[in-house]
């Protein structure tokens, strides 16, 4: 669950969505089936975190080439739409590296019990600064996405 916290902007992203373009209905279908196998009740294992991973990257690899060649079919509010939703991303992205980095330097990873401690440390100290960096992200990601508010609101 995402903690409230500075880097996060104060807009609801999923608030907004109302007056969202819409894919056609086949395709919220799809997105429909994503969510479902997604939400709060799924299981945890491996195979989840391979699909949750995938997911992420084939959505981002979309952003990247919107961005690149789609640009002039996205208006201020569009923007503005895209970095509070960047900002969400890069939030839970954040908490979830330092959770990671609390699980490793707790040794809760099945192996790390046999990892050399300068492992464990060196791990944990990167996804630690990982996820100071992420704030920082976040934070800027935030900082931007109000500057855009005040022109399109």
């Amino acid at each position: 669950m995402l903690q409230n916290t500075w880097y996060l902007a104060d807009a609801d992203w999923f608030t907004d969505l109302p007056g969202a373009p819409r894919l056609d209905s086949d395709d919220e279908a799809v997105l429909g089936q994503v969510t479902q196998l997604f939400n709060d009740e799924s299981y945890f294992d491996p195979a989840m975190t391979v699909a949750a991973t995938r997911v992420m990257l084939l959505a981002v690899e979309h952003l990247g080439g919107t961005m690149t060649y789609g640009v002039q079919t996205h208006d201020l509010t569009e923007l503005a739409r895209l970095l509070c939703g960047l900002n969400l991303v890069q939030a839970h992205l954040t908490q979830a590296v330092h959770r990671i980095a609390e699980r490793v330097n707790a040794r809760a990873f099945v192996g790390l019990d046999e990892a050399p401690a300068a492992t464990v440390r060196a791990v944990t100290e990167s996804l630690s600064t990982a996820g100071a960096n992420g704030e920082v992200f976040a934070g800027h990601l935030k900082e931007a996405h109000l500057a855009l508010r005040t022109v399109t609101t």
